[in-house]
């Protein structure tokens, strides 16, 4: 079997925290000892390669894009040396002049040295010492996978990185040209690749940034696109106290609400497949009141733990194309998911799906009225009917689905009772809670891992397992079973409204910036249009 080989794009720094937890789930998953079943095929997103001296690596087919000073301690090869600095090093007079590195904190500290393994066990206080997502990222990196934008500084307000068409500009600069050439390396390497992952910031610059690349992929390569256009769970100016503060903040909500609109209509024209994400509630001009999870208590203000919940969505959905024993492409998903022209969908996470660890899966179930996810997809209330949804859940071992035959008692008078597996049982759910719906669903073995980086953000009423205690008793948190989902149908057509109403309130004489960096009135106005007519696919009857 051809491995169907992906390549990773990341662009933003916010898209690079959430890209952090997600290789770091992936990585601390690994089994090196050849004792663990794996579920997953890891080659359909790491490759593997040599060094010059031989050293044999095993790293994510990924490339990233960030400003300049956003890596702090990680250097630009990504951590493993580079051909260059392999061939300098043979040379032992050379001078260079370069800038001190970055002092790393104890959990970066650790997995470099011998005792990388203990590091797991061991209590950092990551929620001070994160600052950048290179602060806890886990892997190393391949030499090719870090680009970092040089005309711009992470952190410089005077001169921020924050118009699509900025964006746009450097695409088409000699960054596009290096970064094209290392996508054409890795395509090249891979025996039967089935398409690419793009993950982005959708508020500023990067958006154009990876736009222009997204274009570039479908014109280069007849391969499928799944995007994620992504919004952070904060921004430093959402509480501003002054007029002045004021008149900025609503400046920058509609430089933000801009990109994101004209994001939204490009991926709708060159993306296969695109699933906007926001843990905040709003997300188009403000990110909103954060999206809750219970047993889970994360601060939206720290990207740390924000960002932890979207990669553990993205990693839980990956599965549906990354699992052993599942044949569906890429290709098929975004096929499933985007009849009718219906391109954009929502996203679900349930994280823990969680119920009592001395309780079966059929009476959690049966009794619930609540939903068992929550939406990640920004001013999105994921309906219930005429809809069409792949669904994956995770870590619900088959001793928790019923209790046996002599101990039944009233669950024998349920339907689900004749059901003899997990899938079966959430088949039978989705059949009674969705009318007029069609659902799939991928069922893993293996729940979420939270081994150290991942954020301790679980209730202390959880086991280590994820399951509810039913007495207190002191246990961390280890791993938890889980659920998310992609859905689509008439529902996503109000999503789409609330954006074009609240972008078509900003006029274009006051888009200055924009106006600087190249946009026309003519072609804003015809963007708009677009996206009005991208929102008509939504209209009309769904039929299943």
């Amino acid at each position: 079997m051809s491995t169907r080989e992906i390549v990773t794009l990341q662009f933003g720094h916010y898209s690079n925290f959430v890209g952090a937890h997600f290789w770091n789930i992936q990585e601390l998953s690994f089994d090196y000892t050849g004792t663990v079943k794996t579920e997953v095929n890891h080659d359909i997103l790491y490759r593997e390669g040599q060094t010059a001296k031989g050293e044999v690596t095993y790293t994510p087919r990924l490339l990233l894009a960030d400003l300049k000073g956003s890596l702090k301690s990680l250097p630009a090869t990504g951590s493993l040396p580079s051909d260059q600095e392999e061939i300098d090093a043979l040379w032992e007079n050379i001078e260079k002049v370069e800038e001190p590195p970055a002092e790393k904190n104890q959990y970066l500290v650790d997995i470099d040295s011998e005792n990388a393994s203990t590091s797991a066990a061991k209590y950092y206080n990551l929620d001070e010492d994160v600052k950048t997502w290179t602060d806890f990222l886990y892997p190393r990196l391949h030499p090719r996978t870090v680009n970092v934008v040089k005309e711009f500084r992470h952190g410089d307000d005077k001169e921020s990185f924050d118009i699509s068409n900025t964006g746009r500009s450097i695409w088409k600069s000699e960054f596009g040209d290096d970064f094209s050439d290392n996508i054409r390396r890795y395509v090249e390497e891979c025996d039967s690749i089935q398409g690419f992952n793009v993950s982005f910031d959708s508020t500023d610059g990067f958006s154009g940034l990876a736009l222009g690349c997204i274009e570039h992929l479908a014109d280069e390569y007849s391969k499928s696109i799944l995007a994620y256009p992504i919004i952070p769970s904060y921004f430093p100016d959402n509480n501003p106290t002054t007029q002045e503060e004021r008149d900025k903040s609503n400046i920058k909500d509609s430089i933000r609400l801009v990109n994101i609109a004209l994001t939204i209509q490009e991926l709708s024209e060159h993306a296969s497949f695109f699933v906007p994400l926001c843990t905040g509630e709003k997300g188009w001009r403000k990110p909103g009141n954060p999206r809750s999870f219970d047993y889970v208590k994360y601060n939206p203000q720290f990207y740390y733990h924000s960002s932890a919940l979207l990669a553990s969505a993205m990693d839980t959905l990956s599965q549906k194309y990354r699992h052993k024993s599942n044949f569906h492409t890429l290709s098929d998903i975004c096929a499933d998911m985007t009849g009718y022209g219906r391109k954009m969908a929502a996203a679900s996470l349930g994280l823990p799906f969680t119920f009592g660890e001395s309780e079966y899966l059929i009476d959690h179930l049966n009794k619930t009225t609540r939903p068992i996810f929550s939406s990640i997809s920004p001013s999105c209330k994921i309906a219930t009917d005429k809809i069409f949804q792949l669904i994956t859940v995770r870590g619900i071992p088959e001793s928790y689905l019923k209790a046996p035959l002599k101990e039944a008692k009233e669950q024998m008078n349920l339907p689900a009772y004749r059901c003899n597996n997990v899938k079966e049982m959430f088949q039978l759910y989705f059949q009674s809670s969705n009318f007029l719906s069609a659902t799939n669903i991928t069922v893993c073995e293996k729940p979420l891992e939270l081994k150290t980086p991942y954020p301790r953000i679980f209730s202390e009423r959880l086991n280590r397992y994820g399951f509810l205690k039913d007495v207190d008793r002191q246990e961390a948190v280890e791993s938890c079973p889980t659920i998310a989902g992609y859905h689509n149908g008439n529902f996503l057509a109000d999503v789409l409204e609330k954006l074009h109403r609240e972008v078509s309130r900003i006029k274009f004489a006051k888009l200055h910036k924009f106006k600087e960096e190249g946009l026309e009135a003519a072609e804003y106005i015809e963007s708009l249009d677009k996206l009005s007519e991208f929102k008509d696919n939504y209209e009309d009857e769904l039929e299943l």
